[in-house]
Order: C-alpha cells, then sequence, then structure tokens
C-alpha cells in the first residue's frame, strides 16, 4: 500500500515540475516546496509541557489546555527537495488551526533538521520553524528504542520508547504545523499529509540537555503521555498555506 502511495505522489511532484533529486547537496539552496518524504522512520513521545511553552509562542498564538506537545526523532532517507534528512524537534499543540478530520495544529518549539544546513534554512525561510542545524540518530538499546538528536557532536534531545510488541497498524491523517516566516505579517500553514505503520509503545525517558542560549534549554516535560514508533512513513510537505 505505501509504495502505491509513495508512486502516487511521486506521479504528481512530477506534474507539479519537481526534479525527482534524492539530494539537493549539488545546489547551494533547497529548492522551493513542495517535498516529498519516504521510507522514513520516527521514535515519539507526546507530553506535556511546563508553563514556559507559552512565553516561547509568537504574539497571537495559544498553545492548547494542558500544553500538551511531543518530540518528534525521524530519518528520512528518500525523497524529493530535502531528502535524505534527519531531524529531532519538539512541539506543541497550538489552537485555532486545526487540521482536517479535527488533529490539533501544532507549532515547532525547537529543533534540528540536517545535516546539510539547507535543509533547516528551507524549513526557516518556507515554514518559519524555529530550527537550526543539525541531525539525529536512531537505535536499539535492550529492549527499548532511542532517537538522539542535537548539533556539533552534542546531544540536545534524547528520547526512549519500549515497544509494546504486537501488530504495528497502517495509520494515515493529516497535521499543520503554524509557523511566521522572518519577512511575513501573517502565519501560514505546512499541511503534513502522511501514512505509515504505527508500532505503539511505552515512554521510558525524554532528557534535554540543551546550552543556555537555546531555546530548548527552557523547556521541562510535566508528564509523559504516550509512545512509540512510525515505520515505513511516507508524507509530504506543502507549500506555505494562508491560515485564512
Amino acid at each position: 500500500m505505501h509504495n502505491r502511495v509513495f508512486r502516487t505522489l511521486a506521479a504528481v511532484g512530477l506534474a507539479l515540475g519537481l526534479s525527482p533529486v534524492a539530494t539537493s547537496a549539488a545546489q547551494d539552496k533547497a529548492p522551493p516546496p513542495p517535498y516529498q518524504q519516504a521510507n522514513a522512520y520516527t521514535v515519539t513521545i507526546a507530553v506535556q509541557w511546563n508553563d514556559s511553552v507559552r512565553d516561547m509562542l509568537p504574539a497571537g498564538l495559544q498553545p492548547v489546555e494542558g500544553m500538551t506537545g511531543g518530540i518528534n526523532i525521524y530519518t528520512a532517507p528518500d525523497g524529493y527537495g530535502l531528502a535524505p534528512y534527519t531531524a529531532a524537534y519538539t512541539y506543541v499543540s497550538v489552537t485555532g488551526y486545526d487540521a482536517p478530520g479535527g488533529t490539533q495544529a501544532r507549532y515547532i518549539l525547537g529543533g534540528f533538521y540536517g545535516p546539510d544546513p539547507k535543509v533547516a534554512a528551507a524549513m526557516r525561510d518556507n515554514y518559519g520553524s524555529n530550527v537550526q542545524a543539525g541531525e539525529s540518530s536512531q537505535m536499539a538499546a535492550g529492549e527499548t528504542w532511542q532517537g538522539i538528536g542535537g548539533a556539533d557532536g552534542k546531544t540536545a534531545l534524547k528520547v526512549t520508547v519500549k515497544p509494546k510488541g504486537g501488530d504495528c497498524p497502517s495509520i494515515q491523517g493529516t497535521l499543520n504545523y503554524v509557523g511566521q516566516p522572518a519577512d511575513a505579517k501573517d502565519f501560514s500553514l505546512l499541511q503534513i499529509p502522511f501514512v505509515g505503520d504505527f508500532c505503539a509503545g511505552d515512554p521510558v525517558s525524554v532528557e534535554i540537555d540543551a546550552p543556555g542560549d537555546n531555546v530548548l534549554g527552557k523547556l521541562k516535560v510535566v508528564k509523559m503521555l504516550g509512545g512509540g514508533q512510525l515505520k515505513n512513513g511516507h508524507f509530504s510537505f506543502s507549500r506555505p498555506l494562508p491560515t485564512e
């Protein structure tokens, strides 16, 4: 099923005039969106953040009640425009911009995309994502699965999940990420339709060890709410969309 979906996305990309490139390393700047990612693997933990999240949001954007959000650490080995790349980021759910189907919109609080700096630059310039150049990785650790992310050889984010075992059912949906590029007066949306196989897990730990000048240093986890892995992920990044 997922291969069929990716072939369909690829056909759409070609119809839009996208060049099927494996990497943007030969260019000085990443091409403009839309972007497509395939065969991605993600380790994720949902959390409740502390109140410092309110001060990290731009004016006019409000967190949902309970300050819920999460940490996603993923690898996107294949695709068009940005791939291959890795990412590790934190987000909080926000009000007013829910995706089709009712999924709460998200705002990226901080994180890392790369290792090619052009990937992080594309996320900032096109979507207003609060990220910097860096990278992530995932690995098995005994009975757990870990994801780490950071920059300059230093780990700033680390999450650990213990798989529940059993089936990994196919899921699909759409996510909205709200951002405000530097030169924009209004918010815009990054819309991400996705499919993948979700393997439920129990959250074991979240570690944030960011330097004092990094926005991540302000974040504290009040409670871990759930976790898991998304395998065989296929998703696309839209062009920036107006919020109205």
